[in-house]
């Protein structure tokens, strides 16, 4: 016993001395007289120790008196009720009858290494099975929700306004709203991301770390594929989250934006948006 809180203690202070990975994430800055946005792009899960508040993004966290996010703060047990409530649908075809029969064996493939069983995921829409295996597959990488961007800033921004670009109800039925076919590319994609995860997320981390524009916008392509999902989940919510923004420039104040980081690069993103509206963004970091 004396030997384990040994280990124990050595093992906290190893953790203790890890060195910090330090990061460059992309900032942005629109303003007019009275207003001031920062538009931050986030990454919804890291490692932890990673340094990603440099001096321009510690200041601008500071100075602002609000926090506006993709959707609003929920606990894990309100969320997830939230999506099993449009998520499960009684009678569905088990869902490895939902894909084609060249598709089956990846699929399978997919769902096990992200620790889903077909009986679990049977009962889902095509679309909440995506999405559960997608966070299944999380466990394949070393990065976590609780150090993602939005869990810091929630955390951060405690006792100052908090607000949302859309309802996290709004934002599942997005995908609610897709075309089966879309679904089905949606499924497909996620599993084929389950078999490569670790590289996919350091991939995605990497570019996120360097603030590269490029590197971001890849990751958002394969949403091209498919225009009926590109404009659902990508470009219809950069148009209204833009208008949303200038909205709020109308009003006095200082607001930090964090939106997932794909959505503020490319021709199609918020801050091209933005500028196609006359507007000064600055990139600041």
């Amino acid at each position: 016993m004396r030997y384990a809180a040994l280990a124990f203690g050595l093992a906290l202070a190893a953790c203790a001395q890890a060195p910090e990975t330090p990061a460059h994430p992309a900032v942005w800055r629109v303003a007019d007289r009275d207003t001031t946005i920062w538009l931050f792009g986030s990454i919804h899960a890291l490692p932890p120790r990673v340094a990603w508040q440099t001096p321009t993004v510690a200041g601008a966290i500071a100075a602002a008196d609000t926090l506006i996010l993709e959707v609003p703060p929920a606990d894990d047990a309100a969320a997830r009720a939230q999506f099993l409530a449009l998520a499960e649908q009684p009678g569905l075809p088990p869902l490895l009858e939902r894909v084609a029969a060249d598709d089956r064996g990846v699929l399978a493939r997919g769902m096990a290494l992200a620790g889903q069983s077909p009986e679990t995921l049977d009962g889902l829409k095509t679309w909440a099975a995506a999405l559960t295996i997608s966070a299944g597959a999380g466990h394949l990488s070393d990065s976590d929700a609780a150090n993602g961007v939005e869990a810091v800033l929630t955390r951060a921004f405690a006792g100052r306004a908090i607000g949302a670009l859309e309802s996290r109800e709004g934002q599942l039925r997005l995908f609610d709203r897709l075309p089966a076919e879309s679904q089905h590319t949606l499924l497909i994609a996620a599993v084929r991301d389950a078999l490569s995860a670790a590289k996919g997320d350091a991939a995605l981390r990497t570019a996120w770390m360097a603030g590269d524009a490029a590197g971001l916008a890849a990751d958002v392509a394969p949403l091209q594929r498919d225009p009926a999902m590109e404009a659902a989940l990508v470009t219809d919510r950069n148009a209204r989250w833009a208008s949303a923004i200038v909205r709020r420039l109308a009003r006095p104040g200082r607001v930090f934006v964090a939106v997932g980081a794909g959505h503020l690069v490319g021709p199609g993103s918020v801050v091209a948006m933005l500028l196609a509206r006359g507007l000064k963004v600055e990139r600041v970091e």
